[in-house]
Protein backbone atom coordinates (compact mmCIF):
# COMPACT_ATOMS: atom_id res chain seq x y z
CA UNK A 1 0.00 0.00 0.00
CA UNK A 2 1.15 3.48 -0.97
CA UNK A 3 2.09 5.89 1.62
CA UNK A 4 0.82 8.89 0.15
CA UNK A 5 -2.02 7.23 -1.82
CA UNK A 6 -5.04 4.30 -1.37
CA UNK A 7 -7.16 3.20 -4.34
CA UNK A 8 -10.14 0.58 -4.11
CA UNK A 9 -12.56 -0.88 -5.75
CA UNK A 10 -15.51 -1.11 -4.37
CA UNK A 11 -18.21 -3.82 -6.03
CA UNK A 12 -20.80 -4.98 -3.96
CA UNK A 13 -22.03 -3.68 -0.47
CA UNK A 14 -20.53 -6.52 1.22
CA UNK A 15 -16.91 -5.98 0.07
CA UNK A 16 -16.95 -2.66 -0.20
CA UNK A 17 -17.58 -2.18 3.83
CA UNK A 18 -14.88 -4.97 4.27
CA UNK A 19 -12.26 -3.39 2.07
CA UNK A 20 -13.49 0.27 4.09
CA UNK A 21 -13.19 -1.09 7.30
CA UNK A 22 -9.57 -3.21 6.52
CA UNK A 23 -7.76 -1.36 4.88
CA UNK A 24 -8.91 2.49 3.54
CA UNK A 25 -10.21 3.80 7.07
CA UNK A 26 -6.67 2.87 8.98
CA UNK A 27 -4.86 4.23 6.35
CA UNK A 28 -7.02 7.44 6.25
CA UNK A 29 -6.21 7.68 10.06
CA UNK A 30 -2.65 7.22 9.73
CA UNK A 31 -2.72 10.22 7.17
CA UNK A 32 -4.82 12.70 9.56
CA UNK A 33 -2.50 11.14 12.80
CA UNK A 34 0.53 12.44 10.65
CA UNK A 35 -0.86 15.61 9.80
CA UNK A 36 -1.45 15.10 6.18
CA UNK A 37 -4.90 16.59 5.18
CA UNK A 38 -6.58 14.52 2.53
CA UNK A 39 -9.70 14.67 0.31
CA UNK A 40 -11.85 11.68 -0.50
CA UNK A 41 -13.01 10.84 -4.08
CA UNK A 42 -16.05 8.33 -4.75
CA UNK A 43 -16.96 8.02 -8.93
CA UNK A 44 -18.27 5.29 -10.89
CA UNK A 45 -15.82 2.50 -11.42
CA UNK A 46 -15.70 3.14 -15.70
CA UNK A 47 -11.81 3.28 -16.12
CA UNK A 48 -11.56 -0.71 -16.96
CA UNK A 49 -14.47 -0.50 -19.37
CA UNK A 50 -13.45 2.39 -21.35
CA UNK A 51 -9.84 1.20 -21.12
CA UNK A 52 -11.20 -1.82 -22.93
CA UNK A 53 -13.13 -0.43 -25.00
CA UNK A 54 -10.59 1.63 -26.62
CA UNK A 55 -8.37 -0.93 -27.02
CA UNK A 56 -11.10 -3.23 -28.81
CA UNK A 57 -11.46 0.20 -30.83
CA UNK A 58 -8.14 0.16 -32.02
CA UNK A 59 -6.59 -2.76 -32.31
CA UNK A 60 -9.92 -4.13 -33.95
CA UNK A 61 -12.13 -2.02 -35.61
CA UNK A 62 -9.60 0.50 -36.83
CA UNK A 63 -7.18 -2.02 -37.77
CA UNK A 64 -9.28 -4.15 -39.82
CA UNK A 65 -10.26 -0.61 -41.30
CA UNK A 66 -7.01 0.21 -42.58
CA UNK A 67 -6.43 -3.47 -43.89
CA UNK A 68 -9.48 -3.86 -45.25
CA UNK A 69 -11.22 -0.34 -46.14
CA UNK A 70 -10.71 1.55 -49.78
CA UNK A 71 -11.41 5.00 -50.14
CA UNK A 72 -13.20 5.53 -53.44
CA UNK A 73 -12.75 1.74 -54.29
CA UNK A 74 -9.03 2.25 -54.15
CA UNK A 75 -6.82 3.61 -51.92
CA UNK A 76 -5.75 2.84 -48.20
CA UNK A 77 -4.87 4.43 -45.41
CA UNK A 78 -3.26 3.60 -42.08
CA UNK A 79 -4.95 3.29 -38.81
CA UNK A 80 -4.27 7.06 -37.90
CA UNK A 81 -5.49 8.34 -40.39
CA UNK A 82 -8.83 6.70 -40.03
CA UNK A 83 -8.69 7.57 -35.96
CA UNK A 84 -8.84 10.73 -37.13
CA UNK A 85 -11.45 10.81 -40.12
CA UNK A 86 -13.97 9.28 -37.81
CA UNK A 87 -13.07 11.45 -34.56
CA UNK A 88 -14.26 14.45 -37.17
CA UNK A 89 -16.83 12.86 -38.44
CA UNK A 90 -18.46 11.92 -35.14
CA UNK A 91 -17.21 13.88 -32.96
CA UNK A 92 -17.41 17.61 -33.80
CA UNK A 93 -15.23 19.89 -31.86
CA UNK A 94 -16.61 22.42 -29.24
CA UNK A 95 -16.54 25.77 -28.86
CA UNK A 96 -14.75 27.25 -25.29
CA UNK A 97 -15.25 31.06 -24.89
CA UNK A 98 -13.04 32.77 -22.66
CA UNK A 99 -12.34 36.69 -21.72
CA UNK A 100 -8.40 37.90 -22.07
CA UNK A 101 -7.55 39.38 -18.75
CA UNK A 102 -5.59 41.90 -20.04
CA UNK A 103 -7.93 43.49 -22.92
CA UNK A 104 -10.99 42.24 -21.51
CA UNK A 105 -12.29 40.52 -24.94
CA UNK A 106 -13.95 37.75 -25.25
CA UNK A 107 -12.27 35.06 -27.32
CA UNK A 108 -13.20 31.87 -28.62
CA UNK A 109 -11.36 28.92 -29.52
CA UNK A 110 -12.15 25.31 -30.90
CA UNK A 111 -11.32 22.31 -28.63
CA UNK A 112 -10.78 18.79 -30.06
CA UNK A 113 -13.22 16.45 -28.41
CA UNK A 114 -11.31 13.03 -28.36
CA UNK A 115 -12.30 9.38 -27.39
CA UNK A 116 -10.69 10.04 -24.41
CA UNK A 117 -13.43 12.65 -23.33
CA UNK A 118 -16.24 9.79 -23.75
CA UNK A 119 -17.74 7.76 -20.81
CA UNK A 120 -19.07 4.22 -21.56
CA UNK A 121 -22.17 4.58 -22.84
CA UNK A 122 -21.36 7.59 -25.28
CA UNK A 123 -17.63 5.51 -26.48
CA UNK A 124 -19.63 1.83 -27.36
CA UNK A 125 -22.71 4.21 -29.30
CA UNK A 126 -19.30 5.61 -31.35
CA UNK A 127 -17.81 2.15 -31.84
CA UNK A 128 -20.84 0.94 -33.10
CA UNK A 129 -21.14 3.95 -35.50
CA UNK A 130 -17.64 3.60 -36.66
CA UNK A 131 -18.76 0.21 -37.23
CA UNK A 132 -21.55 1.03 -39.17
CA UNK A 133 -20.14 3.24 -41.42
CA UNK A 134 -17.24 0.86 -41.85
CA UNK A 135 -19.99 -1.81 -43.12
CA UNK A 136 -21.89 0.79 -45.37
CA UNK A 137 -19.48 3.24 -46.80
CA UNK A 138 -16.21 1.08 -46.86
CA UNK A 139 -17.29 -2.75 -47.57
CA UNK A 140 -15.76 -3.51 -44.09
CA UNK A 141 -17.62 -6.07 -41.75
CA UNK A 142 -15.28 -5.76 -38.56
CA UNK A 143 -14.63 -9.98 -37.81
CA UNK A 144 -14.80 -9.83 -33.93
CA UNK A 145 -18.04 -8.23 -32.58
CA UNK A 146 -17.93 -6.11 -29.20
CA UNK A 147 -17.39 -8.44 -26.23
CA UNK A 148 -20.85 -7.77 -24.17
CA UNK A 149 -18.91 -7.02 -21.13
CA UNK A 150 -18.10 -3.91 -22.73
CA UNK A 151 -21.58 -2.67 -23.15
CA UNK A 152 -23.12 -0.20 -20.64
CA UNK A 153 -25.35 -2.29 -18.31
CA UNK A 154 -28.81 -1.24 -17.82
CA UNK A 155 -30.59 -1.64 -14.51
CA UNK A 156 -32.80 -4.93 -14.92
CA UNK A 157 -36.00 -4.97 -13.57
CA UNK A 158 -35.59 -6.33 -9.83
CA UNK A 159 -32.42 -5.26 -9.76
CA UNK A 160 -31.20 -4.28 -6.10
CA UNK A 161 -31.48 -0.48 -4.68
CA UNK A 162 -28.47 0.67 -2.43
CA UNK A 163 -28.31 3.30 -0.60
CA UNK A 164 -25.84 5.35 -1.48
CA UNK A 165 -24.36 6.69 2.03
CA UNK A 166 -24.13 3.41 3.52
CA UNK A 167 -23.91 1.02 0.74
CA UNK A 168 -26.00 -1.28 1.61
CA UNK A 169 -28.40 -3.46 -0.02
CA UNK A 170 -32.13 -1.54 0.80
CA UNK A 171 -35.17 -3.95 -1.22
CA UNK A 172 -35.47 -5.03 -4.76
CA UNK A 173 -36.74 -2.37 -7.15
CA UNK A 174 -39.59 -4.55 -7.88
CA UNK A 175 -41.03 -4.27 -4.44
Amino acid sequence: MSDILLRVELHNAEQGRQTLTKNALPWVGKQLHQGRALVVEFRLLDDAITEAQRGYLHAVVLTEIALYGKANGEMKFPMKVWKEYFRDRLLPDRRLTSINPITGKKTRRRVRVSTEDLGVRRLAKYIDEVIAIAADELGVVVSEPMPPHLRPQRRQRGAEVINQETGEVMESACN
